[in-house]
């Protein structure tokens, strides 16, 4: 009887140290892809796409980081969430991108008398995106340019990591970016969702 109960005690004490491990292993392995995968979409390029309406849109996958690892490789994020006066550890995703805006504006300039001696030149022009207006001064120009444009960004769960295992496959976490400035084109893009 103390022998079975002996051999009980053993065997559900290797079950529990097997269980143990095998768990342990599993975290790490699932702790080491998402450590892979966040440092693979850190060197993936923008993809561009047209949306539904027309307009431009940029595409990419976020970085799935610790707040200790997001401290070590990108120190210069941290600095910039203190700046905005917020603590670093109640973060859970950062967004950064740039965007770059270019247009050819072509507008006729108008002669104009200021205070009755001086001759000068001036332009304007207005859209839905940009206002620009000048004058010039004999040989001197001063220009004012005001442009306005909203961004779109929209994190979502998107394409498996393991297509070919179906349902059991978890999902990436994509962003999609746009302006609604035509003119605009989004250069670079960094998400991080901060994982506690």
């Amino acid at each position: 009887m103390k022998e079975k109960a002996l051999s009980t005690i053993i065997f559900l004490f290797i079950c529990f140290v097997g269980f143990e491990y095998a768990k342990m292993y599993y975290h790490e392995k699932r702790e080491r892809e998402r450590v892979t995968e966040s440092f693979k979409a850190s060197e993936q390029t923008l993809s561009y796409y047209r949306t539904q309406n027309g307009k431009m849109a940029a595409q990419n996958q976020t970085l799935q980081l610790r707040y200790n690892e997001v401290k070590q490789i990108f120190p210069k994020v941290m600095d910039e969430i203190r700046n905005l006066d917020v603590k670093p550890s109640r973060v859970t995703q950062y967004a950064e991108t740039v965007v770059k805006s270019e247009k050819q504006i072509v507008t006729h300039l108008k002669d104009s008398i200021i205070h009755d001696t001086i001759r000068a030149r001036v332009f304007s022009y207005q859209d839905s995106f940009y206002t620009v207006r000048g004058i010039a001064v004999g040989d001197t120009q001063k220009v004012q340019i005001c442009s306005i444009d909203s961004l779109i960004q929209v994190v979502y769960k998107g394409k498996r990591f393991r297509p070919w295992l179906w349902v059991f496959s978890r999902r990436r976490i994509e962003q999609v970016i746009t302006c609604k400035n035509p003119n605009n084109k989004i250069l670079y893009n960094r998400t991080i969702q901060i994982i506690k």
